[in-house]
């Protein structure tokens, strides 16, 4: 597997496992590091530059597999960390529907499930809700791109947990 060993290291770092960051890798770049979105977001785990900048880091490092991974790692485990009364299972659906649509997405949808007695620590309650959820701009988040984001990272994810983590030199990758 491509970037292994730094998906490990990240893995190692923020206590998120291997494959559901091999999976948001896979997702949003096909592991190529030079993937560039429509929207701007770039490299392996398709941060923005703008998001870069946030964390302290010059967004032309975003091109290097390693910053990439050792960031785009650390945003969704900080979106982990937010939904700490989730099963663990809930906190990492939680945590990519944030890093897909943001947190403040998520944390609006459980407020609006728990206002419609609908369990906002369920996955299931928030992605039934997403529909109806307002940004503080007025709009609506693209709630079928999160729910489909967050399903096919999923079911990638279950697919290959039961795996070994890979081990052994990286690559080499022409960049």
């Amino acid at each position: 597997m491509p970037y292994a060993a730094l998906l490990a290291a990240a893995a190692v770092n923020t206590k998120l496992p291997f494959w559901l960051l091999a999976a948001v890798v896979e997702q949003e770049s096909g592991f190529n590091p030079r993937a560039h979105s429509s929207a701007g977001a770039i490299g392996l785990m398709q941060i923005m530059p703008a998001t870069a900048r946030d964390c302290g880091l010059d967004p032309e490092q975003l091109w290097d597999p390693a910053p990439n991974i050792h960031w785009g790692a650390r945003i969704l485990a900080d979106a982990y960390h937010i939904f700490s009364e989730e099963t663990p299972n809930e906190r990492l659906q939680f945590a990519l529907a944030a890093y897909n649509g943001g947190v403040g997405t998520v944390l609006s949808a459980q407020r609006l499930a728990l206002s419609q007695e609908l369990n906002p620590h369920l996955w299931q309650s928030l992605a039934q809700i997403l529909p109806e959820v307002r940004l503080p701009s007025g709009g609506r988040p693209d709630f079928q791109q999160i729910r489909d984001y967050v399903h096919r990272i999923w079911g990638r994810f279950q697919a290959w947990r039961l795996q070994p983590v890979p081990t052994g030199p990286e690559p080499q990758c022409a960049i």
